[in-house]
């Protein structure tokens, strides 16, 4: 089974990778898990026709114990049907509310419960994606990386600052648990921003850390207006050259065999390296 963690900066477009991701394998025949790990509920919205329960909040009901909590209460299978046997099963983490309590908390409830549950060998999954806020920061956030649970991590990122510095941040904490948890990186997903020299950019970047770029995603209006129809671009736009670009990121990932050890970049260094850009 392949687990795969996919971070970045709020709102650089990492559910929208993850759900395209998650359609793309499941074409192949797949059976994929997208485990939304945020507070929000909304990491499989373009997979589902409505928003699912929240694992926090299930287990608020029946009071923590997890005896007491099936399969069902905490996986929403996607009505999207694919040839093959392909299935996608979502899931999403939840959190505290505003202003009392840990966002990361959730992602440990989660993932812990998933696996207390055995949910991975009940459903038969091939493939988890776990759609991760980018603040790994938090000890909850970087759980996925910290204890293993993927051992393959992308980070979906553009020519900002902001999106760079999150690829620092996820790059240091790969570096800082490789020996416990066996976590790499299996490069960068590019969001293009329209930032002045940004594809040049990236692509000193990604060799700076010692990484590679998985695939570029244009600027891009049919995303945004599919998006907003709760679609992904494959139901939506389906002949055009991004369905095209999401099929062959995903292509490039499931072929993946270059899996590094990031160099870590310091704030200040990483700061000084990009204003030559810009």
């Amino acid at each position: 089974m392949r687990q795969i963690a996919l971070y970045g900066k709020g709102g650089i477009g990492k559910s929208t990778v993850a759900s395209h991701l998650s359609y793309t394998f499941a074409e192949r025949g797949m059976k994929v898990l997208q485990v939304g790990c945020s507070p929000k509920n909304d990491s499989t919205y373009l997979l589902l026709p409505d928003f699912p329960p929240t694992i926090l909040d299930v287990l608020r009901k029946k009071d923590f114990q997890y005896d007491d909590i099936q399969p069902e209460d905490i996986i929403t299978r996607s009505p999207l049907e694919f040839p093959g046997g392909g299935l996608i099963y979502c899931a999403e983490s939840g959190g505290p509310e505003p202003g009392v309590g840990c966002g990361g908390k959730g992602v440990v409830e989660a993932i812990e419960t998933l696996t207390g549950l055995d949910i991975f060998r009940q459903l038969s999954i091939d493939v988890v994606v776990y759609d991760i806020l980018g603040d790994v920061v938090c000890g909850g956030f970087s759980l996925p990386i910290r204890q293993g649970y993927a051992r393959e991590t992308y980070v979906v990122t553009s020519g900002e600052f902001e999106a760079l510095y999150q690829v620092a941040n996820v790059s240091k904490a790969i570096k800082r648990f490789e020996n416990r948890s066996g976590a790499q990186l299996g490069g960068l997903i590019v969001n293009l921003r329209r930032v002045k020299n940004e594809q040049q950019m990236i692509e000193d970047f990604a060799a700076k850390i010692n990484t590679q770029i998985i695939g570029i995603i244009p600027y891009s209006q049919t995303v945004k207006e599919c998006g907003g129809r709760g679609e992904t671009v494959f139901r939506c736009a389906p002949d055009t050259p991004e369905a095209c670009i999401y099929r062959d990121i995903g292509t490039r990932i499931l072929e993946n065999t270059r899996l590094t050890i990031p160099q870590p970049i310091e704030f200040e260094d990483l700061y000084t390296w990009w204003l030559q850009y810009v």
